[in-house]
């Protein structure tokens, strides 16, 4: 489950719903004091909400409609013309966008009924209209006069107006009808005001029409014939400049965005990579089938991919299919250049011709090396979370295999996934808790669940404020989540099981210290003291002429001898008697009296009392290491310095000797020490000191300590 910690769930953006943000939508969508500073929204909202959800539905549905009949109108008409005059052509991509437009609006309207941008598309079936207008003016001009062509005239003259604003307006307002910042509707403004500019001035200028150049103005005024450039500067302009612009704020704003309107304005962007593609091949292939093909397909990509945005946005992978597409966008259009200026330089004519299929395998060659170059960079820049897709689990399956300990390979995996995602701070809090990164106020947060049991929670910070995840990001960190609760698990089983084993240790050592105690104190006193019995009766029945019996207490007495030995060897086996006699720091002082060539630094402070096991393990270790200077460092002063803060005792033994080689091998001694360290939940680290030399660092436990919090130094 994913969740923000100062909200609850995190808000995925579905507000191109009915009543969605943006839409016509009710009293609760728009603030009340827009609502009455702008009246014409006002009353925009009252009459959607006089309609209804269905009055609206049944609105579109006419349009649509109408629309499509208005072209199957035009066809009729335009195949009756033929057979009677020449006539100029209608183009197949007109049709398009006066009837496939509307129906998309009319599929989009019945699933958002509230959505500015399926009335928008509604809208274009305005281009239906003056298509069948212009084939009536036509017929009533060559054909046969019909009443009203002169209103039919004057549509012509300007009905086409619809081309100029769709698409930047569209491109401004998907996915949820609403302009969002003061610069885009700047842009909206000016592409609206420009439009209705050129409206305006075809209005009044005296012709021709587009339709056919022997249709007129019937209000045109030959004075305004100057006003068509308008006409061709303000479409310049929508079409050039502001739907250009409004690319660039499409792009701004799907980086931005997360959730469903991620996914629904990249499959608006796919949309307009087929249909910019395909306007540059009808380009490139004018006044052919294969053009006007082109063309119709450019016009179609667009209301396809609002289509599937609005309602099936999960359709495919939206992220993956724009990657590609804009990578394969760059590979052509490199390509192409670059083999169009090879053809400029050395012969155009050289098609057919072996340089000419080594100049095709060599473009070939360079598409596959430019993709990869390409595709790297295109999802570093726009898409890390699809690298971070492709990397992270190489970074997770590493940091498991490499890992000595699961808290090691949770830190790299937490290490792992603030770079790859590139997210300002992750985190993992449970019973093991490590972070990377500065904690904001607000983060997102993802239950961590392993073997059926709750062992954490993931925390991650979105890459800026205000911000939150993809369906893809989510499943990562999920994903990412059970990994991390797996490692978390395990780690929490082998702590379990080191303190276990820390205990079972202790518990032994202070077995062996009584007992050593009772052997020392209690058995062996004993046994000396029997010894002497035997002894003094020996002496007495050889006194009295009892050799026989003198000689068998002399055997007893020797035997009992034997034996306080062997109790003597047991309790120094169970533990050092150097710590029962002089303690941990004058045994740890006396480790390094006379060394010889070597000398001991010593400077001792009461360490107070210690559990048994902390005190083997420490004089243990202390005198492996002793013994390796001595032996193997050719250092000429060793120090030992013990620190503790009343839950853990740090020592080190530092010397100035030759230090570590360029890969230490293992041995019995370092492999003891790790393993005595182990027993009581310590560690050993073998590190080279500044200046030259080994330090050995032992880090354990002392949980009984008394918590004097001062530095000692033995």
């Amino acid at each position: 489950m994913v969740t923000d910690s100062a909200a609850g769930l995190v808000p995925d953006n579905r507000d191109t719903g009915p009543g969605g943000p943006g839409n016509f939508s009710r009293a609760a969508t728009l603030p009340r004091r827009a609502c009455h500073d702008d009246h014409v929204k006002a009353a925009v909202h009252r009459f959607a909400d006089r309609i209804g959800d269905r009055g609206l539905r049944r609105a579109a549905l006419v349009g649509g409609i109408v629309a499509v009949a208005c072209v199957a109108g035009t066809l009729v008409l335009h195949w009756e013309l033929t057979r009677r005059v020449d006539v100029d052509p209608v183009y197949a991509s007109d049709l398009v966008l006066g009837s496939v437009w509307p129906v998309a609006g009319v599929v989009v309207v019945y699933q958002q009924p509230r959505n500015r941008c399926g009335w928008l598309l509604v809208g274009t079936g305005l281009m239906s209209v003056y298509l069948l207008l212009g084939q009536y003016s036509v017929w009533s001009a060559k054909v046969t006069p019909l009443p009203g062509s002169a209103v039919a005239d004057w549509i012509s003259m300007f009905g086409f107006g619809v081309y100029f604003i769709v698409l930047p307006l569209l491109t401004l307002i998907f996915p949820d009808g609403r302009v969002r910042s003061r610069p885009e509707k700047a842009l909206a403004v000016s592409a609206l005001t420009a439009a209705g500019g050129a409206i305006c001035a075809r209005m009044v200028v005296p012709g021709p029409a587009d339709v056919d150049g022997s249709i007129r103005n019937p209000i045109g005024i030959d004075a305004l014939e100057p006003l068509n450039y308008v006409t061709l500067v303000s479409s310049f302009y929508c079409l050039a400049v502001a739907t250009p612009l409004a690319v660039i704020a499409l792009v701004v704003r799907t980086r931005r965005a997360v959730g469903v309107q991620r996914a629904q304005l990249q499959w608006f962007m796919v949309g307009g990579i087929v249909m910019a593609c395909a306007l540059i091949g009808a380009l490139l292939l004018r006044d052919n089938a294969l053009g006007n093909a082109a063309f119709v397909v450019a016009l179609l990509s667009l209301p396809v991919a609002v289509v599937l945005a609005t309602l099936r946005y999960r359709l495919l992978d939206a992220e993956f299919a724009l990657s590609r597409s804009i990578v394969l966008v760059l590979v052509v259009a490199v390509v192409a250049t670059s083999g169009g200026l090879v053809l400029w330089q050395i012969d155009p004519d050289i098609a057919g011709s072996r340089a000419g299929i080594a100049l095709v395998v060599v473009c070939v060659l360079s598409a596959f090396a430019v993709r990869a170059v390409l595709q790297r960079v295109i999802d570093d820049l726009w898409f890390p979370q699809l690298r971070g897709t492709r990397t992270l689990a190489p970074r997770i399956s590493e940091a498991v295999s490499l890992s000595t300990e699961p808290r090691a390979a949770l830190a790299d995996l937490i290490s792992a996934l603030r770079s790859e995602l590139r997210m300002p701070y992750v985190a993992f809090d449970g019973a093991i808790r490590t972070e990377v990164g500065h904690r904001p106020e607000r983060v997102v947060t993802i239950e961590a669940i392993a073997m059926g049991r709750r062992v954490g929670q993931l925390e991650v910070a979105p890459r800026r404020a205000g911000d939150g995840f993809s369906d893809a990001e989510r499943t990562l960190l999920e994903q990412a989540a059970a990994h991390g609760a797996m490692m978390a698990y395990a780690a929490s089983l082998v702590a379990e099981t080191e303190d276990s084993r820390a205990r079972i240790v202790a518990a032994r050592e202070e077995e062996r210290r009584r007992l050593r105690n009772d052997l020392h104190d209690g058995v062996g006193p004993s046994l000396a003291g029997i010894a002497l019995q035997m002894d003094a009766l020996a002496h007495t029945l050889r006194r009295s002429g009892d050799i026989e019996y003198a000689e068998n207490a002399d055997s007893i007495r020797d035997r009992v001898r034997e034996t306080v030995a062997q109790v003597r060897a047991v309790s120094h086996g169970l533990r050092p008697p150097v710590l029962d006699q002089l303690g941990l720091a004058e045994a740890l002082r006396q480790l390094v009296d006379g060394l010889g060539m070597v000398e001991g630094v010593v400077q001792l402070d009461d360490m107070g009392e210690l559990p048994a096991a902390a005190e083997v393990a420490t004089y243990s270790i202390a005198a492996e290491a002793v013994t390796n200077v001595v032996h193997h460092s050719a250092a000429s002063r060793v120090r030992i310095d013990v620190e503790c803060d009343g839950q853990y005792l740090e020592l080190r033994v530092s010397d100035n000797g030759r230090g570590l080689p360029g890969r230490p091998r293992p041995g019995v001694g370092l492999t003891s020490m790790r393993q005595r360290a182990a027993e009581v939940g310590g560690r050993v680290e073998h590190l080279a000191a500044q200046g030259g030399g080994t330090v050995v660092r032992l880090v354990l436990p002392v949980t009984s300590l008394p918590g004097q919090g001062k530095v000692a130094s033995l």
